[in-house]
């Protein structure tokens, strides 16, 4: 029936119908911010003032193409040449460690800026003991993290994959974010919103 087929194609988000590509720039940020796999979060504390931080799962191949597409757009914009382009040394480590891990790991962007809270071991400590994933049955406590730099204001905050299932209802973090007011934040992540073309992406 050509009428249900467009019907379908009426009612299916914007990401699901067409490439990053092919977004314009206010679907690349609604798509980065509020999408199956980000979030602009609130502190999760009632009554504590804090802004919203972005957070999205930096795993997740959706999100990927659309961070890619963004980093393409910023330098376009900026007249940066990528190969001409000096090399921070922070960022460099963590593409290859994003590169050899992300199998094994989910792992969440948050926009916090660079500030000095990253400066201070004890905030460090607190973000390390306080960030966890809960995934189906079983919790997990932060592997590893990447903190912003000049050039990227986005910390990066590495998890235990564990067993996700796409039975499983739903992902959720608690963290901890250094240097952000109010700086405890909640997520929750449904499963059944992060399977594409059947396979689980987060």
């Amino acid at each position: 029936m050509p009428w249900l087929a467009a019907l379908l194609v009426l009612v299916q988000a914007f990401w699901q119908t067409k490439p990053p590509t092919d977004w314009n720039d206010i679907e690349l940020a609604k798509f980065l911010a509020d999408s199956p796999w980000a979030r602009l979060a609130a502190p999760s504390a009632k009554g504590v003032p804090g802004p919203p931080v972005q957070i999205y799962m930096a795993t997740a191949g959706p999100m990927e193409k659309a961070v890619a597409e963004r980093n393409r757009r910023v330098a376009l914009r900026r007249h940066i040449d990528p190969k001409a382009a000096a090399i921070d040394p922070l960022q460099e480590e963590f593409a290859v460690w994003f590169a050899d891990n992300r199998a094994e790991h989910v792992i969440l962007a948050a926009r916090v800026g660079n500030n000095n809270a990253f400066l201070n071991d004890a905030e460090t400590r607190r973000m390390q003991q306080e960030c966890e994933i809960e995934m189906g049955r079983g919790k997990g406590k932060l592997s590893s993290y990447f903190p912003p730099t000049a050039a990227d204001p986005y910390l990066y905050l590495a998890f235990p994959r564990g067993q996700a299932l796409a039975t499983d209802k739903t992902v959720t973090f608690s963290l901890y974010l250094p240097g952000v007011p109010g700086p405890f934040r909640a997520l929750e992540f449904k499963i059944k919103d992060m399977l594409v073309d059947g396979k689980l992406e987060l």
